[in-house]
């Protein structure tokens, strides 16, 4: 779980960073994201993030495209997994066993199947 913390309190400050380099201020990043400057001031100090609001920043901050490539990254891992040919699934083996109807049901056997009536 630490390690979770840690990669989020990077990412923050890595958003940080990218505010500064744009010389944005808090509130102008606030409101180009459309969120309050309350959760800015709460990203800046490392503390949790929900993944629409690292969305809206990123929006804010004209980088969604590192979103996208990121995606974009998974896809074609995908479609290269998809193209390779898969593997046969090995059936599972089920004894069936064979009813010889005339050996289990001792009727059919039996000579009042094989007797004729008078008429």
């Amino acid at each position: 779980m630490n390690e979770i913390n840690d990669m989020i309190k990077l990412l923050c400050r890595r958003i940080k960073m990218a505010r500064i380099e744009k010389n944005l201020s808090q509130q102008e990043l606030a409101d180009k994201s459309q969120i309050g400057i309350a959760t800015i001031k709460r990203i800046e100090q490392g503390e949790s993030i929900t993944l629409q609001t690292l969305i809206s920043v990123f929006k804010g901050l004209d980088e969604l495209d590192q979103l996208n490539n990121l995606l974009a990254y998974n896809e074609v891992i995908h479609k290269t997994s998809v193209n390779q040919p898969k593997r046969k699934r090995k059936r599972r083996t089920t004894k069936k066993e064979k009813v010889d109807v005339l050996v289990e049901n001792d009727f059919l056997r039996s000579k009042v199947n094989t007797m004729r009536w008078k008429y």
